[in-house]
């Protein structure tokens, strides 16, 4: 997943769009009375379950990274203290993507996980069966992560996963800004978080009104909450403080494609692209406005680009499937699905298109 400079916060809800909803599971008595595992071993058991996931699909191991590490546990305690599942951190009053943009300014394209669950075996799971924490886990051009957890008994573990691209010298080099830990409840005693940024210290609150991120965040909220009228608002004001602000402008056209103007859609998409033509988040999105305006041809076009870089991507494959299946091209599209689910044999969508097409 990678949006530019941006992290991956909003869900997709369609087959026609991305889904980054929370994992929830809820925990049931499991241990016992049993020693609770080491919270360094089990951060070491989510890397070795995710490399090994990888190396089976062809792709290379992620190095783990000890800065990107500690935001990342820092990130899940304050998610365990909170009971609730954010990208967003309301102690330091900024998304992780915003963090780690601190730390790492030249970073440009980064991509976050979270999630809860009673096990890392059951967190890993849970993480490749939701498309879109899958497509961030096996992106083959991410090089580095970094794992946190955090418990807050003995059957619920919260993780954060921090995938980043090095540089073509392929080292992060050492972060330029290094965070105080802040206790949870700190904003509410009036005690701002501090960053130390070279020999200056300063204080970090939550975004005001005069900061994109204030209302992208509530475009979020409202987003999740089932009110695109006002998502639509709020990220439409976060683009009139910052019309280049990426991250705002993707989730805009995202309501935009759910509130039918696929239109209107595809005009911020392809300034996106123009901008950025690597970013596969916005292919993908500008592939399902495509389809929505009836251009199959261009949909196909789209969706074979992708998966020259996405080839385990099953939803790609199956939108690929779904443009030829339009043009009636029903051998290659019966073809796409069945790829699709090879890679998913849940996916319900590719099911049904399969079905279609092979009434034929």
């Amino acid at each position: 997943m990678r949006h530019g400079r941006d992290s991956v916060l909003m869900t997709r809800r369609s087959p026609l769009t991305m889904f980054f909803w929370i994992l929830l599971v809820f925990p049931c008595p499991a241990y016992g009375q049993q020693a609770l595992p080491d919270l360094n071993e089990l951060a070491e058991e989510a890397l070795e379950l995710l490399n090994r996931s990888r190396q089976e699909a062809g792709l290379d191991s992620l190095k783990l990274h000890k800065a990107l590490s500690m935001v990342a546990t820092r990130h899940s305690q304050e998610q365990a203290a909170r009971r609730r599942i954010s990208h967003y951190s309301y102690e330091f009053g900024l998304s992780t993507e915003r963090r780690i943009l601190i730390s790492y300014p030249n970073l440009h394209r980064l991509a976050e996980n979270v999630a809860r669950n009673r096990s890392v075996k059951l967190l890993h799971e849970a993480l490749l069966r939701s498309e879109g924490h899958r497509r961030n886990r096996m992106d083959p051009k991410f090089t580095h992560v970094g794992i946190g957890l955090a418990r807050t008994s003995p059957v619920s573990l919260y993780l954060t996963e921090i995938f980043v691209v090095a540089p073509m010298n392929g080292s992060l080099g050492e972060p330029v800004a290094f965070y105080f830990d802040a206790s949870p409840g700190s904003y509410e005693q009036g005690e701002g978080p501090l960053v130390e940024l070279g020999t200056q210290v300063i204080t970090v609150g939550r975004p005001g009104p005069d900061d994109p991120e204030h209302w992208t965040v509530k475009g979020i909220d409202a987003y999740q909450s089932g009110d695109l009228k006002s998502a639509e608002k709020f990220f439409q004001t976060s683009l009139a403080l910052d019309p280049g602000y990426r991250f705002a402008k993707y989730n805009l056209s995202r309501v935009l494609l759910e509130t039918g103007l696929p239109g209107d859609a595809i005009r911020l998409l392809d300034e996106l692209l123009q901008d950025d033509p690597t970013d596969l988040d916005a292919m993908v999105t500008r592939g399902n406005a495509s389809i929505l305006l009836e251009d199959f041809k261009t949909a196909e076009s789209i969706f074979r680009a992708v998966l020259v870089q996405r080839l385990v991507d099953a939803a790609s494959w199956y939108d690929l499937g779904l443009a030829l299946e339009y043009q009636d091209q029903l051998s290659e599209a019966e073809s796409a699905y069945r790829q699709a689910l090879h890679i998913d044999p849940t996916l319900v969508p590719a099911q049904i298109g399969l079905a279609r097409v092979t009434r034929h």
